[in-house]
């Protein structure tokens, strides 16, 4: 006999510092997203810091350019807050960053999962990989 399965929805709210979306943004950077984005430029109107990872969680903005087309995205705070949203939602916290407290571990992010916040930020879901 099957046995039967309930489902319980849940919500919470994740707390992220400026620091944690720094981390994120370079492990992004500099190998997250490199196989699908062949550059990334700071938005020079936007420019809030001198360090590209430090331009989203103070406001700034990046573009990000596709590597095999002309093709490019700007990715902002609301946008990359939004792909963390989507990346929780879709049970993608594979080594458990979120803290039962709502905190978030940028240690527990790594390459694949900054990757997929971004491409969550960008598209709604993943494109690549």
């Amino acid at each position: 006999m099957d046995e039967k399965k309930f489902s319980v929805h849940i919500e919470m709210d994740v707390s992220l510092t400026q620091q944690d979306i720094d981390d994120i943004m370079v492990t992004a950077l500099e190998g997250g997203i490199n196989y699908w984005c062949g550059s990334a430029k700071v938005v020079e109107e936007k420019r809030c810091s001198e360090w590209g990872h430090e331009q989203i969680a103070r406001g700034g903005a990046l573009i990000l350019h596709d590597a095999e087309s002309s093709d490019k995205w700007e990715l902002n705070l609301e946008k990359f807050l939004t792909g963390v949203k989507l990346w929780l939602q879709n049970n993608e916290d594979r080594y458990g960053a979120v803290a039962s407290d709502g905190t978030l571990d940028p240690g527990e992010v790594d390459a694949e999962m900054a990757d997929l916040i971004v491409q969550y930020a960008l598209f709604g879901k993943p494109v690549f990989g």
